[in-house]
């Protein structure tokens, strides 16, 4: 009998998620764990908590940890998952994260308690534990009623509408741009200059690059490179949004504000985009169809 290696598992995970199969791909997508995987990450990514891990047994009167994972942009787009956990019974959701995400996503009303520490407190104090990547694979063997409330398939996406909210800043409307991804494996793939940005959209927008103003209008300083509700606020006021890949794409989807998402060639664009809507207020151009960003600007 043949074993597949962990290793052979994890990058299946990957081409089923590329390919639209979420089911099998959330499933395989569990190696992430593996200590065989976990040993050749480039940046070390590990489990945080050691409580027993849920692996979707009932949760009536149990309290559970979420250890959001990966980048911001990630943690945004499975935050619209939390719900079902109070759905199938949890008597308590903590969150461990990112602590400038708190309030940002403390209107998720599922969530009973926020936390980035690690070493008391709730956080670890939970009957289990698990990473929120992993929610999307545990929901799917759930009671048929609670896997139809949080669907994930090419034709629904639960959120997909919008699941954040803010109220909008008093600056006056422009769009919002974000010409360069997080510093990641991929970023000068994903990233495009600031100059070729301008080109396309022109200079009277804002810049939504926490690290450059570019060659666009500053926004107020007000602490939004820091506080995602500010940046949600600011972002709730604008015409529309124009980003690569990057965070700034995964809020505007979450808050429903108009969005183009310029990706890169097609052998580099992630899973995230590839298939089913993630969120309805994004259109996804590759660079062969730059060409159609001034006509989508005048209509946002």
């Amino acid at each position: 009998m043949t074993t597949v290696s962990a290793d052979a598992q994890y990058k299946l995970a990957y081409e089923h998620l590329h390919a639209g199969r979420y089911e099998s791909g959330f499933r395989l997508f569990e190696y992430r764990w593996h200590p065989e995987i976990i040993a050749k990450q480039a940046q070390p990514y590990a489990p945080a908590l050691k409580m027993p891990v849920w692996r979707g047994e009932p949760l009536i009167g149990k309290s559970i940890t979420v250890q959001m994972e990966q980048g911001f942009g990630d943690i945004i787009m499975f935050a619209r998952f939390l719900p079902a956990l109070k759905a199938i019974g949890a008597k308590q959701v903590v969150v461990l994260q990112e602590g400038t995400l708190h309030h940002l996503l403390g209107q998720i009303h599922a969530v009973d308690v926020f936390s980035n520490d690690l070493t008391q407190g709730a956080a670890i104090e939970s009957d289990y534990w698990i990473g929120s990547m992993s929610l999307p694979y545990y929901i799917s063997l759930q009671h048929p009623i609670v896997k139809a409330m949080f669907p994930v398939t090419r034709k629904k996406i639960v959120g997909s509408e919008g699941y954040l909210h803010a109220m909008p800043s008093n600056i006056p409307p422009k769009i919002g741009v974000n010409w360069e991804a997080s510093k990641q494996t991929l970023y000068y793939i994903k990233s495009i200059a600031n100059e070729h940005m301008a080109e396309m959209v022109g200079d009277d927008a804002y810049s939504l690059n926490p690290n450059s103003d570019g060659l666009f209008h500053p926004l107020p300083n007000d602490g939004w490179k820091k506080n995602w509700v500010q940046t949600a606020s600011h972002m709730k006021a604008m015409k529309g949004i124009v980003t690569v890949d990057t965070g700034t794409a995964h809020l505007a989807g979450a808050l429903g504000v108009k969005c183009v998402v310029l990706l890169p060639k097609e052998e580099f664009v992630c899973w995230r985009w590839k298939n089913a809507r993630w969120y309805d207020s994004i259109c996804l151009l590759r660079p062969n169809e730059y060409d159609q960003l001034p006509e989508l600007i005048r209509r946002m």
